[in-house]
């Protein structure tokens, strides 16, 4: 009897001989790698490897030089970060992208604020912002009218991930999202990262520190060189595997 083909995951986001160079720099060189729903799939690699490149033109802040990007199948040009996000596509990059002297409410509906007759309308954007906030299971944590400037590295963090659910993101970028965070801090980032994976987000996580990538991914991508040197299943490769991989030694 044959056996019955499973059936194959459309990836979330893939890009496909990915090339792009700056001036006296290849930053990528032929980069092909698929990010699937509900799965964290971490992007590692020492500093110059392209892991920040590949990010901003899935992000659409660069332009390939080469290549193809589909989004759930489909083809698409990405020339500008609106397009990516119009898509989907949620970027937090190390340096927030938050204004201080707004409130929580503000800043994660930003240029996207419900109004009548073209007057904002506050209570309205609160309730928005709150229900979002439930959504992550941080609403006792975070209140929606106070100013972001009040709020601690790991809170900020945590608005700038209501602000990708809010835009309904379907793949999410951490860009170092630990680095300035306490051990407790990390734990509650990872908790709410697996409600994100439960929801059927891709999410790519960017971290130098192995032993997080080995608590939290499951599936590894490891770039040198501005090449891509493997993607593996995380449960398949040990730490002393990753770092060979990314350094070329033991």
């Amino acid at each position: 009897m044959a056996k019955e083909k499973t059936k194959e995951i459309t990836p979330m986001v893939e890009v496909k001989n990915i090339s792009k160079a700056f001036p006296g720099v290849q930053a990528l060189d032929d980069v092909s790698v698929k990010f699937l729903p509900g799965e964290v799939h971490a992007v590692v690699g020492e500093n110059g490897a392209g892991k920040s490149t590949l990010m901003k033109i899935l992000a659409g802040a660069y332009k390939q030089d080469e290549g193809t990007i589909r989004f759930q199948g489909e083809e698409v040009q990405l020339n500008h970060p609106v397009q990516a996000q119009n898509l989907g596509v949620a970027i937090i990059y190390q340096e927030f992208n938050l204004l201080p002297e707004r409130t929580v409410a503000q800043n994660i509906f930003l240029g996207r604020e419900p109004s009548r007759f073209g007057v904002i309308n506050p209570p309205q954007l609160n309730k928005q912002t709150e229900d979002v906030l439930k959504e992550l299971g941080v609403d006792q944590m975070i209140k929606p009218t106070v100013l972001v400037s009040s709020l601690s590295v790991a809170e900020q963090q945590l608005v700038e991930i209501a602000k990708a659910v809010s835009i309904n993101a379907k793949v999410l970028i951490m860009d170092e999202p630990t680095a300035s965070l306490t051990n407790t801090e990390v734990n509650l980032l990872f908790e709410l990262v697996d409600k994100l994976k439960a929801k059927g987000l891709a999410i790519i996580f960017i971290s130098h520190r192995l032993s997080e990538v080995f608590g939290i991914a499951d599936r590894i991508t490891v770039l040198k060189d501005g090449q891509l040197v493997g993607t593996k299943d995380i449960s398949k490769v040990t730490t002393e595997d990753v770092v060979y991989m990314m350094v070329g030694r033991t």
